[in-house]
C-alpha cells in the first residue's frame, strides 16, 4: 500500500463494535451474486464483476444524468479482469448503481457490511468542491435526499465522499466525508468532514458499517451506527443515530454513485472493483469487537442496570498512566464514548483496583459498586462519576494503610431548628471524617449530603447532627437554627468566610438601575463603591445604579434574582459572567430538583414530564436555562444538547416522564 495512506491528518482513536448479530434471512439466491456465503449470523454476498457483460445485469442503474452509461473496462483495475468506470460529463451526476436486497432475494437487513476498491481517475477538485462515491446505504423515499423530512418511515440515506475541505492534500488526495439523511438532522443533509484522505489516481479500499436503530411502539432509539474506514484506517464513526421506527424502513441497497458539486469533471471518472457485502454481521477480518467472553473485568453497555454507578476517564494529549480504588466491585465497559483498553488490568483485594495506561485522546468507561477511595492520575482530561465531574485532587493517591487506625469521631456539631418557624440552610468542613448521628435527639435526613470532609444540608423544626474527627474549620448558616459543638453553642461567623461568595455588577457608561435578591444574606463591600452607590433593603436585597467602575457584594445562600429597573449591564457570579435573564425572583420556591444531565451524553436528548403540583425552571447544578424549553401548567418539555444540563424545580411528584436520548436523569429532594 502506498505510505500516504496513512496520511498526517489521520484520526489517532480506537474504535470497537459488538455486532447484534441478527441474520438477516434469504428467500432465494441472487440471479446477480457471483457467491453468497453463509457463517453463523451473517451472510456474505460477493459480487465477481468478471461473471457480467454489462453493470446492469449487478446493479439497479438509475438516475443517469451525464448520458455517458457505466461500463465495464479492462484497465484500470484491482486484480481482476475487469471493473466499473462510471464517467462524468458537464452534469453533475453519472448515476445510481444500486444493490437492492429485495431484489436479489433478501429481506431488507438491519446491518450491512461493505467494501469496495476506488479509483478517482484525473479528478481535480477547486476548494470546497465535493464528489460523492457511494450510497452506504439507500432507503429510497421522500425522507432519502432532495431536502425532504425523514420521519422514521419514507426512507434515509448516507452518501460518502471526498472533498477539498480540512486543509486536504490537494492535488494527491481530498479527504473523506459522510452526508446522510437521519431522523434528527436539520435542514439538507447532515454533511460531516473528517481529515482522512481518499487518494487520487490510485486504488483507495473503503469499508462501511451500518446498523439500525431499535424502535418500539414507533418510537427510535437513539442507537444507530455508522462506522467508515479508508484504506484501513477509521474515518468517520456515530453510534447515536436515528433513522427508522418500521421494518419496512430498513436498510433497501447500497452501491456505487457519481455525484460532483463544484468544478466540472467532464472526462473523469470513478472506477470501482472488489465490492463485497455482508448482511446481519460483520466478516471475522474486520470484526474488532471487544472479547467480552475472554476478558472478565470487561462487561458489554447493557449490564449498566447491573451497577449502582459509572466512571469515565478522558484523557488528555499524552499517554497517560492511572489508578482507580474502589471498596466495591469495578468492571470495564465501552459504554457511550469509551473504547476498550486492553491495557486495564483489576485485581481485588481490600479494595478493587484499576491499573491502566490511557492512549491519547481515548476515554475510558467503566461500571462500579461502593465508592472511589484513592484515584492516582498522570494529569486526565476530566473524569467523570455518574454525570458528575470531578476533581482527582480531592481523592488522595491511596488509600489509608492497612495498620493505620480510624481516627476517632470524638466531635458533635448539632444543627437546631427546634421551634423556628422557616427552612435553614447549612454548610460547614471539617478537617477529618464526618458521619450523620442521632446525638441530641436528631434525625437522620437522606437529603443531608456528605463529600469528604464537606456537609450540606437544611433543617426546618428539627435537628441534625453529625459526629466528626479533627476541627471544625468552615461554617456557613442560612437561617434561624442554632448551631453546638460539642454542646456548646457557637457563632458562625467565628469560622470560616460568612459570606462566600462575590456579585460584581459593571458600569458600561450608561446609567443602570438594579436589585439583586439571595436566598441568604448580602451586604455591600466596605471601602468599595458599593458602599456609596448601594442600599440595603433587606437582608436578602440590595439596590443600586451604576454608570462607571464595579460595585460588589459579598454574600451567601443563592442568587436568585436579578432584575433592572432601567438599563442593563454586565454581572459577574464570583469569577463567571452569568445572564441575568436565567435568574429570576421564582427560581428557589420549590422544594425538590429535577435535574437531566447530558454533560456525558453524546447527542441532544429530548425530553418531557408531568408533576402533580407545581414546576419553574431553574440553574440548579449549573444547568442552563433555555427559553426554547416548553413550561405549561405542570407539564415541561424540551431538549438539552450534549455537555449541558437542563433543571426544574418543583413540588409533589412526578407523575409521567419521557426521554429520547442517552442523557442521565437525576432526582434530588428536600434541596430547598
Amino acid at each position: 500500500m502506498d505510505e500516504r495512506a496513512v496520511g498526517d491528518g489521520a484520526i489517532d482513536r480506537r474504535s470497537y463494535l459488538k455486532l447484534a448479530g441478527a441474520a438477516a434471512a434469504a428467500i432465494g439466491t441472487s440471479a446477480g451474486v457471483a457467491g453468497a456465503q453463509s457463517t453463523e449470523g451473517m451472510k456474505r454476498i460477493e459480487l465477481d464483476y468478471d461473471r457480467y457483460g454489462d453493470p446492469s445485469q449487478l446493479y439497479n442503474v438509475n438516475d443517469n444524468r451525464s448520458g455517458i452509461p457505466p461500463e465495464f473496462v479492462s484497465s484500470p483495475t484491482n486484480g481482476s479482469s475487469q471493473a466499473i468506470r462510471m464517467e462524468f460529463s458537464s452534469a453533475q451526476k453519472t448515476a445510481n448503481l444500486e444493490y437492492r436486497f429485495e431484489e436479489n432475494g433478501y429481506e431488507m437487513p438491519r446491518e450491512v457490511y461493505t467494501s469496495f476498491k476506488l479509483y478517482p481517475d484525473g479528478i481535480r477538485l477547486s476548494t470546497n468542491d465535493t464528489v460523492r462515491i457511494f450510497w452506504l446505504p439507500l432507503t429510497n423515499g421522500p425522507g432519502s435526499s432532495g431536502g425532504g423530512a425523514t420521519d422514521g418511515t419514507n426512507g434515509w440515506s448516507n452518501a460518502i465522499g471526498f472533498a477539498n475541505r480540512n486543509d486536504s492534500p490537494a492535488p494527491d488526495g481530498y479527504n473523506f466525508f459522510s452526508y446522510s439523511y437521519h431522523m434528527d438532522r436539520g435542514g439538507s443533509g447532515d454533511f460531516q468532514m473528517t481529515d482522512v484522505p481518499i487518494w487520487m489516481d490510485q486504488w483507495n479500499e473503503i469499508e462501511g458499517y451500518v446498523r439500525c436503530n431499535t424502535f418500539s411502539g414507533g418510537s427510535a432509539n437513539r442507537d444507530g451506527v455508522m462506522r467508515y474506514w479508508v484504506n484501513d484506517e477509521l474515518a468517520f464513526e456515530r453510534t447515536n443515530l436515528r433513522m427508522t421506527t418500521t421494518e419496512s424502513n430498513l436498510i433497501e441497497g447500497v452501491g456505487p454513485l457519481g455525484y460532483v458539486v463544484g468544478s466540472n469533471l467532464s472526462g473523469d471518472a470513478l472506477i470501482y472493483d472488489d465490492h463485497e457485502i455482508a448482511i446481519g454481521g460483520m466478516p471475522a477480518e474486520r470484526d474488532d469487537s471487544p472479547p467480552y467472553d475472554e476478558d472478565p473485568t470487561l462487561v458489554e453497555p447493557g449490564a449498566r442496570e447491573q451497577y449502582e454507578e459509572r466512571f469515565t476517564y478522558r484523557n488528555g494529549d499524552e499517554e497517560a498512566a492511572y489508578r482507580i480504588y474502589v471498596d466495591g466491585d469495578i468492571v470495564q465497559s465501552d459504554w457511550s464514548q469509551a473504547t476498550y483498553n486492553e491495557s486495564v488490568e483489576i485485581t481485588s483485594d481490600e479494595y478493587a483496583v484499576v491499573e491502566a495506561t490511557a492512549e491519547p485522546g481515548t476515554i475510558d468507561g467503566y461500571f462500579f459498586d461502593g465508592d472511589i477511595v484513592a484515584i492516582s492520575a498522570d494529569d486526565p482530561s476530566q473524569l467523570w462519576v455518574s454525570g458528575e465531574q470531578i476533581d482527582p485532587a480531592d481523592y488522595p493517591d491511596s488509600p489509608p494503610a492497612e495498620d493505620q487506625p480510624d481516627e476517632p469521631l470524638e466531635h458533635v456539631v448539632l444543627v437546631d431548628g427546634l421551634g423556628t418557624t422557616s427552612t435553614t440552610r447549612y454548610e460547614f468542613a471539617v478537617s477529618g471524617s464526618v458521619e450523620k448521628s442521632t446525638d441530641g435527639g436528631a434525625s437522620i435526613d437522606d437529603g443531608d449530603a456528605i463529600d469528604g470532609g464537606r456537609v450540606t444540608g437544611l433543617v426546618g423544626g428539627w435537628r441534625d447532627a453529625f459526629r466528626f474527627s479533627g476541627e471544625l474549620e468552615e461554617l456557613t448558616v442560612d437561617g434561624a437554627a442554632r448551631v453546638s459543638v460539642d454542646g456548646e453553642e457557637i457563632d458562625p461567623a467565628d469560622y470560616g468566610d460568612e459570606l462566600p461568595h462575590v456579585l460584581t455588577v459593571v458600569g458600561n457608561g450608561s446609567e443602570t438601575s438594579y436589585e439583586l435578591t439571595v436566598d441568604g444574606t448580602i451586604d455591600t463591600v466596605l471601602g468599595d463603591a458599593s458602599a456609596g452607590g448601594a442600599e440595603r433593603q433587606t437582608t436578602e436585597t440590595v439596590t443600586g445604579t451604576i454608570e462607571r467602575g464595579v460595585h460588589r457584594f459579598r454574600f451567601s445562600g443563592e442568587l436568585v434574582d436579578v432584575a433592572f429597573a432601567t438599563g442593563e449591564t454586565h454581572v459577574y457570579l464570583d469569577a463567571e459572567r452569568i445572564d441575568p435573564a436565567d435568574y429570576s425572583g421564582e427560581t428557589r420556591v420549590l422544594p425538590h430538583a429535577i435535574v437531566i444531565d447530558g454533560s456525558e451524553a453524546d447527542d441532544a436528548t429530548d425530553y418531557s414530564f408531568t408533576i402533580d403540583g407545581d414546576v419553574i425552571q431553574s440553574n440548579y447544578r449549573d444547568a442552563t436555562v433555555d427559553r426554547a424549553d416548553s413550561l405549561e401548567g405542570t407539564s415541561a418539555a424540551g431538549s438539552v444538547g450534549a455537555g449541558e444540563r437542563d433543571a426544574y424545580f418543583f413540588d409533589r411528584d412526578i407523575t409521567d416522564f419521557q426521554l429520547v436520548g442517552d442523557a442521565t436523569v437525576d432526582v434530588y429532594h428536600n434541596v430547598q
